[in-house]
């Protein structure tokens, strides 16, 4: 799978994150999930930059959680959430988090409030792994100037992991994701070779995209290692443009080839006929496909 950084940062077109400083009003004192960071208490804290208020993750049916928060810009500036992490700055290996934006350039006015994490909202911050409800897990959220690319204001959060309940129906869940499609999606077996292909092309209405590596499951939920094979030696990932076909991979699917960036499985992992279910961790949202293994001629062609 992808290496973690560890401060797991991710950016993307349509991904931006963000900052904010303080909590809510009362101090927050709760065990922490089985990720192994110790008993935090969480102080009220005066407001400094940008304000906090009422952070709280709201558990998701995949078992990760939203985070919904109202951000109160007490700067001279416009700012940007320009990124976030899941926990605090010198935090090993936490919880990845993905951040959307759901339009472009959105930013907090001076003196203004801006809420997160509800539909329809400008920022959508969730992880992506399991978290422990009960718990309280911390987030570190950075801002920039609107029109500058000088890192602003940074602080840490702590934020109770609560169950999704009728209280908590307008923070977003992780639902299917209907802006991202991947389509004629097939993974090819070559005779004689190791790698099996992974192909198709995604079609989109927005701009997104993820380092996440996505992750694959054949038959009665047995899992299958998606690999990547890269040019340059960067991280792995999936982009989508709006309006755009992006290609997941191009014939002839061959090993022998100069070496480029594309997506595999081992030929060994699947069977010819079989189906594999693809997910693709964009911050919009899950993208769910199942893939076709399908025969491929000597050549790489099918």
């Amino acid at each position: 799978m992808m290496r973690r950084r560890t401060a797991a940062v991710l950016l993307g077109a349509s991904i931006v994150t963000g900052v904010a400083a303080g909590v809510g009003a009362s101090s927050l004192t709760e065990e922490v999930s089985a990720a192994g960071w110790p008993t935090i208490a969480v102080p009220a804290a005066v407001a400094k930059g940008v304000e906090v208020k009422d952070p709280v993750l709201v558990a998701n049916d995949d078992g990760g959680a939203t985070l919904s928060v109202t951000l109160v810009n007490h700067t001279d500036d416009a700012l940007r959430i320009d990124r976030a992490v899941g926990g605090t700055e010198d935090a090993d290996d936490p919880p990845f988090m993905l951040v959307h934006g759901t339009r472009a350039r959105v930013t907090i006015g001076p003196g203004e409030a801006m809420r997160t994490g509800g539909v329809g909202d400008p920022y959508r911050l969730r992880f992506t792994d399991r978290v422990q409800i009960g718990s309280t897990l911390p987030i570190t959220l950075y801002f920039a100037a609107s029109d500058v690319v000088e890192s602003g204001p940074t602080a840490t959060l702590f934020a109770p992991v609560v169950a999704r309940d009728a209280a908590h129906g307008a923070v977003a869940n992780n639902g299917p994701n209907t802006e991202i499609a991947v389509n004629d999606a097939r993974i090819v077996v070559v005779p004689g070779q190791e790698k099996a292909y992974v192909t198709g092309w995604i079609s989109s209405t927005i701009d997104d995209s993820t380092e996440l590596r996505p992750t694959a499951v054949g038959r009665a939920g047995r899992p299958v290692e998606y690999r990547h094979q890269t040019a340059t030696g960067g991280p792995s990932g999936v982009g989508a443009q709006a309006g755009k076909r992006t290609n997941l991979n191009l014939p002839p699917y061959l090993d022998t080839e100069p070496s480029g960036d594309a997506d595999y499985v081992l030929a060994s992992d699947v069977e010819v006929g079989e189906t594999i279910t693809v997910t693709m961790r964009f911050p919009s949202g899950d993208v769910v496909t199942k893939f076709k293994v399908v025969q491929g001629r000597s050549d790489g062609t099918i």
